[in-house]
């Protein structure tokens, strides 16, 4: 389930006020190098944010299901059926878990902290955003060996671009090519840990009304990265991807392919 952010980190100074641009609050032991860090108008994230509706549905239904099982067990107890009353409070204890993670991603964090990336209109209708993010779990930033520099750019991963069918964007024209700002929890990574394979980008405008803020995070990512984003969003049709619809690129722009694991034909899931 997502719910990190990008663990890079940046120094502030104590009681310093975020503001637009700067890093946001820690989020899951992770840190965001830089975060919108505004109070998201919640009712209009409830409204228009699909992430958001549903994380909802699943807090319902996997909260019922813990208490459901939660209260069986106790009356089987209680009615003298240790054996199997203990068994459904122990099913009913990680079901439960999982549901109280949950509630975090329906306070607009991903608003406030969540890494802020560029996306834009890459498709009308359907209504679709292209977005981009680095997607590697380390500050790579710092200096490197130059022979670290080519290795990077003849196939490590780097960046990752996914693409979000939206309903609606509001604040902003819905128009190819529109910059529209977009805000990220990130999940799971790879086996080795070096990597995301799962983001969840969602525009900025869903969490406020204010084209003031939405420009502000627009010119506080970095141009560099706005002029990646059209000829990755053209290589994205047609590059491989995850079972998340992410695709890979390295340093170099180039599509990076997934290694091939053998799986079983069922695998649990979070």
């Amino acid at each position: 389930m997502p719910g990190a952010v990008a663990p890079k980190k940046l120094n502030l100074t104590p009681h310093m006020e975020r503001q637009i641009g700067d890093s946001g609050k820690f989020l899951n032991a992770s840190m965001a190098t830089r975060a919108v860090n505004i109070k998201p108008d919640m009712r209009k994230v409830a409204r228009l944010d699909t992430y958001h509706k549903s994380y909802r549905s699943l807090l319902i239904g996997w909260g019922l299901a813990g208490l459901a099982l939660l209260a069986g067990g106790i009356v089987l107890w209680l009615l003298q059926h240790q054996v199997w009353g203990g068994f459904l409070i122990a099913l009913a204890l990680p079901v439960l878990y999982t549901a109280s993670r949950f509630p975090q991603t329906l306070k607009g964090d991903a608003y406030r902290n969540g890494l802020l990336i560029p996306g834009i209109i890459t498709n009308l209708t359907p209504l679709t955003l292209t977005c981009l993010t680095d997607v590697r779990t380390d500050d790579e930033d710092d200096y490197q060996e130059p022979e670290d520099v080519a290795q990077n750019a003849r196939g490590g991963i780097v960046w990752g671009v996914r693409q979000v069918v939206i309903h609606q964007l509001s604040v902003q024209p819905e128009r190819l090519g529109e910059q529209v700002p977009c805000v990220s929890l990130f999940g799971e990574t790879n086996d080795e840990g070096v990597f995301y394979t799962n983001f969840e980008p969602r525009p900025l405008a869903w969490g406020t009304d204010d084209a003031h803020v939405i420009e502000q995070a627009r010119q506080a990512i970095e141009d560099a990265e706005w002029l990646l984003l059209p000829p990755l969003a053209l290589a994205y049709e047609t590059s491989e991807k995850n079972d998340n619809g992410i695709a890979y690129f390295d340093a170099g722009l180039n599509p990076v392919s997934l290694p091939k694991t053998s799986t079983p034909a069922a695998e649990a899931t979070e």
